[in-house]
């Protein structure tokens, strides 16, 4: 397809707002438009990967097309891929949510690789000091063992031929792409780590990197490379342990080898829902968000929307405000979830039966009774118990291979650089996951009470926003891979190019541009994305919605195939990324 040429958001945004993008429905009444952004449309026949990089996406469909390895063996050599091409991120410093689907066994798989707690960690180790950055925000790392847990599972190449273009690429050179320089500038005018802004400098110039220049990372080659070579394990008990755990105390951190040898990523069945048309939807259960996004697919599903649902601007009104109603309700729900895996029985039993109202079709009805289409109410309406998390540095990557098996997995090291530790010998970026825990008796910078469910524990994940899902036609083929990065909007995301693909028959493309809007219930704020149709943000307003305009905040990588053998890819113009397929 050629490498996309990068269009700044910013000049998007000024043409956006002149120019009407018209969508090709013509049930969808000439109101409700926006202007094409640059991103490609990809349109294959057998397979397709969409990353949220230039560089990457093409190396997935080299595993498969041209090396015959499977959805997964693309899936783990693209994420290793994105983890130096957007290192700001994701990376092997980090953790994931994976689902995959194989079709020819018509089983759904999913990994819970997100970070642990290290054992010495406490429920008010933060009380008094900075979650976000530094050795002590680092939770114990997941990516690896996760990557490994899902080769065990659809694997068929080689471990260490999935590494080689990585490997490639850390010694020859990583472009730098917008996206990745626009972080960097971000990030070196807040950061006080050394090992960062060595990171981040061109030796060459003595400057920060910036767009086109190659970034080269040695000491990342050779670790991957002893990865490749000797396997998962000399990450979490083998030749590098020692080496990850010094590198962590020097920096601060409490994370030691039996942490790393302790770490598991947990294999389990996916939360499912049944939407209209008999589409199954599979995702991540607990801690991740898997179920909030399809909490919110469980609630609109009763309007029964379909092409017509925007035909009028009171319609497109009345749609909207009924998003923005679900996307409230969920997340209130989605304040009481967190990891099950090392409470009481209690609380994994309260977690068992969240899910299952969660998913319910009665519990969905009950909540569209009490949605009121002229009026929205106080947060408290909803029933929170609060917690609200932002993963900043993340990356969403979907693909679909051959012989019909997909695979969707958001990865994450939390904020920017995650916490900037730089390893000095490894070249491993440190996630801050510890960041997304919450802590007793504290608000956060919306003055929110935390939630007691995702309290720290040694051995605990935090809760995630992330939801990376399946969509399953009744004739076992995958009609949606879809996923985002972008913080508490991940969830909001995904479910809107959800509804706009398979309800409203929108194009992957049409559906991912289209700009979005957003609600997580506190602060008491609808956010909508610049250049949502105007017409439609005043009748929100006069319904009672205070709203705030906002620029981009969430990345969608998704594949929709509503015939089999008609693919087609798109990958968030937001974040510069392109498709690839064949």
């Amino acid at each position: 397809m050629g490498t996309m040429v990068y269009f700044p958001f910013f000049l998007y945004l000024l043409s956006a707002t002149t120019t009407g993008f018209i969508l090709s429905d013509r049930n969808l009444s000439r109101e409700f438009k926006v202007k094409p952004s640059p991103s490609i449309e990809g349109h294959y026949k057998q397979a397709a990967v969409a990353s949220d990089t230039q560089i990457c996406s093409p190396i997935g469909i080299d595993i498969m097309k041209n090396q015959g390895g499977s959805a997964v063996d693309a899936t783990i050599a693209t994420l290793l891929c994105v983890g130096v091409a957007n290192s700001m991120s994701t990376g092997i410093g980090g953790g994931h949510f994976m689902t995959i689907y194989k079709k020819d066994e018509g089983k759904v798989y999913t990994i819970i690789a997100r970070e642990m707690a290290p054992g010495a960690a406490s429920k008010e180790m933060f009380k008094n000091a900075s979650s976000e950055k530094g050795g002590l925000s680092i939770a114990v790392p997941g990516e690896l063992m996760g990557m490994w847990e899902a080769y065990k599972i659809g694997g068929k190449l080689p471990w260490k031929n999935l590494f080689t273009p990585t490997i490639k690429l850390c010694r020859d050179g990583i472009p730098v792409s917008p996206p990745l320089a626009s972080a960097i500038v971000s990030e070196a005018q807040k950061t006080t780590s050394s090992s960062l802004m060595k990171l981040i400098t061109n030796p060459e110039t003595n400057k920060l990197y910036v767009v086109g220049e190659k970034m080269k990372r040695p000491r990342l080659a050779a670790t991957l490379q002893t990865i490749a070579d000797e396997g998962v394990m000399a990450f979490y008990q083998g030749s590098l342990t020692d080496v990850i755990v010094r590198e962590i105390h020097d920096a601060g951190g409490i994370i030691t080898s039996d942490d790393l040898k302790n770490y598991v990523a947990e294999v389990k069945d996916p939360v499912s829902i049944t939407i209209h048309d008999n589409i199954k939807v599979y995702s991540p259960p607990p801690p991740s968000s898997g179920v909030v996004f399809q909490y919110i697919l469980n609630i609109l599903d009763g309007y029964d929307m379909d092409a017509s649902t925007l035909s009028t601007v009171e319609k497109q009104i009345l749609t909207s405000h009924r998003t923005i109603e679900a996307f409230k309700y969920a997340y209130a729900k989605r304040s009481a979830l967190g990891d099950p895996s090392v409470e009481s029985d209690h609380f994994k039993q309260r977690i068992k039966e969240l899910v299952k109202e969660m998913t319910s079709k009665d519990f969905g009805e009950n909540i569209r009774a009490e949605i009121s289409d002229t009026k929205t109410f106080n947060f408290t309406h909803y029933h929170p118990e609060f917690n609200l998390t932002e993963d900043h540095g993340t990356t969403h990557l979907s693909v679909l291979g051959p012989k019909g098996d997909a695979v969707a997995v958001t990865s994450t090291i939390n904020l920017y650089f995650g916490s900037d530790v730089v390893g000095d010998d490894t070249g491993i970026i440190y996630n801050d996951e510890m960041d997304d825990f919450s802590t007793p008796n504290t608000t956060n910078y919306y003055g929110v009470p935390a939630s007691p469910a995702n309290y720290i524990k040694p051995g605990k994940r935090p809760l995630s926003s992330t939801c990376p899902s399946i969509l399953v036609g009744e004739d076992g083929h995958v009609v949606l891979v879809v996923g985002a990065s972008g913080g508490t909007k991940i969830t909001t995301a995904a479910s809107l190019v959800t509804t706009k693909t398979l309800w409203f028959k929108w194009d992957v493309k049409q559906a991912i541009d289209f700009p979005r809007i957003h609600h997580q219930l506190v602060p008491q704020t609808t956010q909508i994305e610049y250049p949502y149709p105007k017409a439609v943000v005043e009748g929100l307003k006069k319904i009672g919605h205070n709203v705030t305009m906002i620029a981009g905040g969430s990345n969608v990588q998704g594949i929709l195939q509503l015939k089999p053998g008609t693919i087609t890819a798109n990958c968030d113009y937001r974040k510069d990324g392109i498709p690839a397929g064949y």
